[in-house]
């Protein structure tokens, strides 16, 4: 008990370290996110066989604020197939609720679709490995993207069905919000279904903290938007997100921000747990060393004052 207590301390104490360098070379650092469609097959289809597509990707400077997108609506509009895409999208929305026996027909459509899709994706994916080769030094805040389902892996696997190479983020260089938080303020620190019933502690903290979160969906809403055509709605999210997760680190790093977590949840309660939490708080260490001062000058004052008549 002691030594897991003594050992969340410790890492709680990196956790610490490591946000307030990340914030002193905050022009070094980017708040990054992105969207994608849905995980999950429509209901009565089969799972989908593909990897799942990214719709946009959105980095923000955590220092200056100065945000770039890239995004399967913007690469349409460079190369002038808005309209072609939108008219695409809203044509086959409706495939998504056909029943089993229209198998055929959702595949002649969805090979129509990625047609028209993957060079888009592609080049929007391609914007934003070319940045990342630019700024690969740089740290990058996120909310769990940390594996093939969604993570930076799962751009990098993307990238590479659709012909690309990606340029490979090493993993000292991604720092994890989502999971570090757990390491500051316990498991318990935020619920997993917000007051107002969305899902995910990311939307717990915002509610509990009273961040602004207009246009910011959630990652089913995210997938419907693109789904329906509302491209802007899907950027506009994206760009809340970045901006939500900035603010969500500030915070954090100035020790503001609000939780539902207890002291023994971040602490623990054994007294060895307690002497480290002491022995890292600069107060509490000074208060001990001119303790020590006052107790010496106590004890050896007749000493002292042999030296001053």
């Amino acid at each position: 008990m002691a030594s897991s207590e003594i050992s969340r301390v410790r890492e709680r104490s990196k956790c610490r370290k490591r946000l307030n360098e990340i914030y002193d070379e905050a022009i070094n650092a980017y708040v990054i996110h992105y969207s994608c469609e849905s995980f999950y097959a429509p209901d009565g289809q089969s799972p989908l066989a593909n990897s799942t597509r990214v719709t946009s990707i959105a980095v923000r400077n955590l220092k200056s604020g100065q945000t770039k997108t890239w995004s399967i609506h913007k690469s349409a509009e460079l190369g002038k197939q808005l309209e072609k895409l939108s008219e695409l999208i809203k044509a086959n929305a409706p495939l998504t609720n056909q029943e089993q026996d229209a198998g055929a027909l959702r595949t002649e459509a969805t090979a129509h679709i990625s047609e028209i899709l993957n060079p888009l994706e592609f080049d929007m994916l391609n914007g934003y490995f070319s940045f990342l080769s630019n700024h690969s030094d740089s740290t990058y805040v996120h909310w769990n993207m940390r594996d093939d389902n969604y993570g930076f892996s799962a751009l990098e696997h993307r990238f590479r069905v659709l012909g690309g190479n990606p340029v490979i983020l090493q993993d000292n260089k991604k720092f994890d919000l989502a999971r570090e938080l757990i390491t500051l303020f316990g498991k318990r620190y935020a619920p997993h279904t917000s007051p107002k019933g969305r899902r995910g502690r990311l939307m717990s903290i915002i509610e509990l903290n009273r961040i602004a979160d207009t246009d910011a969906l959630q990652g089913a809403e995210e997938a419907a938007a693109f789904v329906n055509g509302e491209f802007i709605k899907l950027q506009q999210s994206t760009l809340r997100k970045v901006d939500v997760l900035s603010n969500i680190f500030d915070r954090t790093h100035d020790k503001s921000l609000k939780t539902n977590a207890s002291f023994t949840d971040k602490y623990g309660v054994h007294p060895i747990a307690l002497i480290e939490v002491a022995k890292n708080n600069p107060i509490v260490s000074g208060f001990v060393f001119l303790a020590g001062i006052f107790a010496a000058v106590v004890r050896y004052k007749d000493s002292i004052g042999s030296f001053f008549p």
